[in-house]
């Protein structure tokens, strides 16, 4: 099991059912984790989608984010108007609000902590090595071409180095939770927490064609939730996590 953090300055991941005004979630939802692991090992845009479809990811927030819309002109850029490009000539455009994530408080940079998992241990090792030797074969974004990311190299977990937690424990789970995988939330616990349930695109299929959305549940600002689970859940020891992190997987 590979862990790694993914960090930048700003954010933005589209929520799919958007039109005029361009609204991101909170985290990066699956596609976009493929996408990154993708960009990391080297696959072509659209050549990836079944192989990593068989991959197990997690994420957790792990720097609470504040929200910002700003107003971005999108200019024409179709075979037509190449002519006029090149000649630095106006064409007409279209201003669109697009909100962005950027970190809150006193951070600097967003911050995603991911784990990553496949049935092929090769392909997870080799994405350590690169994360590892800071050589990912393609750039990383945070969303947008414009949201520059950088990734840094955590942990790699054999089979037998991570704690299986079972189903119906009560966990304080860090991770964004697959909502189908929910039991039970406990609310004196989570009290003063700011709880988001959101439905998040899930996989492509042929074509780049969307496949059903699921809902997802997490906490805005990145706390662990108390919760008691239908799957298992993960506890993995980690040095910047004190007595560990709890997370649960997507996909269950």
């Amino acid at each position: 099991m590979l862990v790694f953090d993914l960090t930048g300055p700003m954010a933005h991941f589209r929520k799919y059912y958007t039109n005029t005004s361009a609204l991101t979630y909170g985290f990066p939802p699956r596609t976009a984790l493929m996408g990154v692991v993708a960009a990391v090992l080297g696959f072509e845009r659209d050549s990836y989608y079944e192989k990593l479809d068989c991959g197990r990811f997690a994420v957790a927030v792990k720097v609470p984010p504040r929200r910002l819309f700003q107003t971005v002109n999108y200019v024409r850029s179709k075979r037509e108007d190449l002519p006029l490009l090149r000649r630095l000539q106006r064409l007409p455009g279209t201003q669109t609000p697009l909100e962005f994530l950027f970190p809150g408080g006193e951070y600097r940079a967003l911050r995603f902590r991911i784990f990553f998992g496949h049935p092929d241990g090769g392909l997870v090792r080799e994405a350590a090595a690169r994360l590892k030797e800071g050589r990912p074969c393609f750039p990383l974004y945070l969303g947008l071409t414009e949201c520059l990311a950088s990734a840094s190299y955590v942990n790699l977990f054999g089979p037998r180095d991570y704690e299986l937690l079972p189903p119906g424990a009560p966990v304080a789970l860090t991770s964004v939770l697959n909502a189908a995988h929910l039991e039970k939330v406990d609310l004196p616990a989570v009290s003063a927490a700011r709880l988001l349930r959101e439905r998040a695109p899930y996989a492509f299929g042929p074509g780049r064609t969307l496949r059903p959305p699921v809902a997802v549940v997490y906490e805005a600002g990145g706390q662990p939730l108390l919760v008691r689970l239908r799957v298992p859940a993960y506890r993995f020891s980690l040095p910047t996590a004190g007595d560990g992190e709890t997370v649960a997987f997507l996909e269950g």
